[in-house]
């Protein structure tokens, strides 16, 4: 299941390499967020109606019917709503946005390294703004993506450096 999300996303890059520099970032980036909730609904319509044997179909259910029921009060829900405001707005469609914007002069190869290196600055911002410490598997994951991203890139500049001659 991993691999076929690496591998999706990485169609995903190529896709954007593409038409990025044709297209604004924000078109791409409406038509890829709402794409998500297109999708994001019709999970939450399924889950409403086939999930109840599922914990994720049970959850939502109990959610919903609180809702209706009105268990739910202005303590609960206003940060509820914030949070998928912020969510949607700022780490999905803001990021989206940014990403078709920076893509369009960056190659999808370069893309995925940068997208690579994504879990060394997620633990690096980890630790500055909450303290957070890796563990012993942590520093060998974020030093076999460094020692990987070097290498790629030490051998493109290699190869540019023999056409340049």
């Amino acid at each position: 299941l991993i691999f076929l999300a690496a591998l999706a996303y990485s169609f995903h890059v190529i896709r954007l390499g593409r038409y990025a520099p044709t297209t604004s970032a924000l078109r791409l980036a409406a038509a890829k967020a709402s794409t998500e909730a297109i999708f994001s609904i019709a999970l939450i319509a399924g889950l409403l109606t086939v999930g109840q044997s599922t914990s994720f179909g049970q959850e939502v259910t109990s959610f919903f019917d609180a809702f209706q029921n009105g268990a739910m009060t202005s303590q609960t829900i206003v940060p509820a709503v914030g949070s998928c405001l912020w969510t949607g707005w700022v780490t999905c469609a803001y990021t989206i946005y940014a990403q078709s914007y920076g893509q369009r002069s960056v190659s999808p190869s370069d893309a995925n390294l940068i997208y690579a290196s994504q879990p060394i600055f997620s633990s690096l911002f980890a630790y500055l703004l909450v303290g957070e410490v890796l563990g012993t598997y942590g520093y060998i994951g974020g030093a076999l993506i460094a020692v990987a991203v070097l290498l790629i890139t030490s051998q493109e500049q290699a190869e540019e450096l023999s056409t340049n001659e």
